[in-house]
């Protein structure tokens, strides 16, 4: 049975948005929340297929509620809002690295809109995260064996990578199995927008943040790993949006 979140105050809309989820899938249990409190209260005792974020709650906005949502929830994160330049900017601001939330959905709620977003990011279970391509060094390190033995370790080259995961190219030797536990080093450096233009200020990540540990997802032939990200820290995933933004600029 599929379980959807609504955290929409106004009547109408929620009224529209529920109409579309069990019209497209029968048997769909909505709950509902008027507030940014009362979804993340929510999430913290229940886990539903999908939830939809209005971009005006009366005590939060939609952006700021995706990404406090985010640390408790990893399914899709849907948004709606009457079409604005603020909305657009905000978009870009604060959910550019998020394939669902920044495909938001403009108000009043058009079936067909509603419905495309229900195909791509819970049906098809599309990637959740926009994946940037890159090209930096990093080290995988897998746990040791036994007490006394090292663990195992090797270089690799970052191809692409988003805050879920990354796909590495392995310069040497490490067997590696799906699910393994590793740690995946990134040698980003920490940058804080000072407000002007694209002038930062650089600093170096300390040694425990430059450590993502993360999870083996596939292997392929090429000698490529592809991993799953286990939970950021706020600097981690702070500093990767930086990064992914330098990205953009290059690709413009």
């Amino acid at each position: 049975m599929t379980t959807v979140l609504i955290a929409d105050s106004c009547k109408p809309s929620l009224v529209m948005t529920s109409e579309v989820f069990k019209d497209k899938i029968m048997g769909t249990v909505v709950d509902v929340a008027a507030t940014g409190k009362e979804a993340l209260d929510y999430l913290t005792a229940r886990r539903p297929d999908l939830c939809v974020v209005d971009f005006d709650l009366p005590d939060v906005d939609g952006p700021a509620l995706v990404e406090a949502m985010r640390r408790v929830y990893d399914g899709p994160i849907l948004m709606t809002a009457y079409p604005s330049d603020i909305v657009k900017q905000a978009v870009v601001d604060n959910l550019f690295a998020y394939q669902d939330a920044s495909a938001w959905i403009p108000k009043p709620i058009n079936f067909d809109d509603l419905s495309e977003k229900i195909d791509r990011f819970l049906l098809s279970k599309h990637r959740l995260e926009r994946r940037f391509n890159a090209s930096f060094m990093t080290q995988l390190v897998g746990k040791a064996a036994g007490r006394g033995k090292r663990a195992p370790k090797v270089d690799g080259k970052v191809l692409n990578i988003s805050l879920g995961g990354a796909c590495v190219k392995l310069q040497g030797p490490l067997k590696v199995k799906k699910a393994q536990e590793l740690t995946m080093s990134i040698e980003l450096p920490a940058q804080e927008e000072d407000g002007k233009a694209a002038a930062r200020k650089k600093k170096t990540l300390s040694a425990a943040e430059s450590k993502i540990k993360a999870k083996v997802a596939w292997i392929n032939s090429k000698g490529e790993v592809g991993l799953q990200f286990g939970k950021l820290s706020d600097v981690q995933r702070k500093q990767l949006e930086i990064y992914f933004r330098t990205l953009m600029a290059v690709e413009i």
